[in-house]
């Protein structure tokens, strides 16, 4: 009888902590970001389910133009408003993919998958073809 209760002390405690365990939240990548340089605000938001990167503005307050899109129309806009993350959907397990993010630095566009490594860090990996061949940048949420 005293391996019964053993038993069922455990399994209550077990259905408890499930209970009790917070769900990762899809949602929580949403708001602004400062990229891993600390020049550039980058607003995530989700449409439906996928989340979109938009650079909001710098933290400087400077206006930088595109410079290096290979599209000559395009160098002297604006930076701000431009779409430099988008199509994700979240994979689960704090990770999103699918996605494409556009490297202002250089005007190329990459494949991307983020990861959220905590309420404040988001990983930023950008490659083409494989995941093994790119660059990755952490990027922390922005303070108001």
């Amino acid at each position: 009888m005293p391996d019964l209760i053993k038993i069922l002390t455990l399994l209550t405690c077990s259905f408890m902590t499930v209970a009790y365990a917070s769900p990762i939240d899809e949602t929580a990548i949403l708001g602004t970001w400062v990229n891993q340089e600390g020049d550039g605000l980058v607003e995530i938001t989700q449409q439906q389910n996928r989340y979109t990167g938009t650079i909001i503005g710098s933290t400087d307050g400077k206006d930088r133009q595109d410079s290096h899109n290979p599209d000559s129309a395009l160098k002297n806009r604006s930076l701000k408003n431009v779409i430099v993350l988008d199509n994700f959907e979240y994979l689960g397990d704090k990770k999103w993919g699918n996605g494409w993010i556009y490297d202002p630095n250089n005007g190329k566009m990459y494949s991307c998958k983020m990861t959220l490594i905590d309420s404040s860090t988001l990983k930023i990996r950008g490659y083409i073809g494989f995941s093994l061949f790119g660059r990755t940048e952490m990027w922390t949420k922005h303070e108001k």
